[in-house]
């Protein structure tokens, strides 16, 4: 019981802090979950690889001076009006795990290991009219701590399908840590003009640590009525910005879909395959927001991340924002 309780201890720290942040400013709660299951992604089952994510995040606008001074450091958002902060707290857990997770007997030796991330850490924003920037560490554990395993062993006996096989193989415990620097930009040129229904972003950034080291790049594109002035919806590994709440009335609804690719020198969960050095992504998804709740859903589609792979991946996410 000792890890659940390491667990335990960290999320009730992070709750207790952003519930204090909430007398200092505006908040924002938000949850995300991505599986690549029926469940949300009911077209086709696939379970394996990077199969399950789920994050919780709170961030606040505090009145403190060192956002006061981050928020124009090294000229950021001169001549492009105010410029906003916020700071974020997170705690979430992602699984992945060879294919054929029910049945071992039928998996290639040439493929991803089982192993769960437990995972914790901050992140500052700061937002003008037409650019944001996001910096966060994230801090955890790999390995049997994480309780990959357990979880879904656990969601598989309650779904009613076989268990996972294969967990006592996992990835050894390891802590880590990860810096990610991430930046949107409105396009508003030639052929991306901003209308009232449309809008186009570009997001670009990187990420060091002992787990992830690779940089990202894409574009953003949405149609639809009432388009908030934000930087898009957000996503498990790239949060919304919590810097600008000027929705246009009280609700808003639009499709987006994210074009990009990631930049690959190294990634632990692919530890002892020969990793592609590129890989594209394509997003597809639509956002409802009423008042001060937001939801959005989409579809992730990635090219092969590894040379053995035999096919490609994709997974569907949920998320959720309330802001009060």
């Amino acid at each position: 019981m000792g890890k659940h309780r390491v667990s335990i201890a960290i999320l009730a720290g992070i709750i207790c802090v952003a519930m204090n942040g909430i007398a200092f400013g505006d908040g924002t709660l938000a949850f995300y979950l991505e599986n690549d299951g029926t469940v949300i992604k009911p077209l086709y089952k696939t379970d394996r690889h990077y199969t399950n994510g789920v994050k919780l995040e709170f961030t606040h606008q505090p009145d403190v001076n060192f956002l006061k001074d981050y928020s124009h450091w090294n000229g950021f958002g001169q001549n492009d009006g105010e410029v906003n902060t916020a700071v974020g707290y997170f705690f979430g857990q992602n699984m992945y795990t060879p294919d054929h997770v029910e049945a071992p007997a039928l998996r290639d030796k040439h493929d991803m290991q089982f192993a769960g991330w437990l995972y914790w850490g901050i992140f500052v924003q700061r937002a003008s009219e037409n650019q944001m920037e996001h910096l966060e560490l994230n801090t955890g554990m790999i390995g049997p701590v994480a309780s990959g395993g357990d979880v879904q062993k656990f969601i598989h006996r309650h779904i009613g399908v076989a268990e996972p096989e294969g967990w006592d193989n996992q990835l050894g415990d390891e802590f880590h840590a990860d810096l990610t620097w991430i930046r949107r930009q409105r396009v508003d040129e030639q052929y991306f003009k901003r209308t009232e229904n449309f809008d186009a972003h570009l997001e670009y950034g990187a990420t060091a640590g002992t787990l992830h080291r690779n940089a990202i790049g894409g574009i953003v594109f949405r149609y639809g009525m009432n388009l908030p002035n934000d930087f898009g919806p957000g996503r498990l590994e790239a949060p919304a910005s919590a810097c600008i709440n000027r929705p246009a009335g009280n609700q808003s609804m639009y499709l987006f879909t994210r074009v990009g690719g990631k930049l690959v020198e190294y990634n632990r969960f692919l530890s002892g395959l020969t990793t592609e050095p590129a890989v594209g992504v394509l997003q597809m998804g639509i956002a409802y927001r009423y008042k001060a709740f937001e939801v959005n859903y989409s579809q992730t589609f990635m090219t092969r991340e590894y040379k053995e792979q035999g096919s490609t991946d994709s997974y569907g996410a949920i998320n959720m924002m309330w802001r009060f």
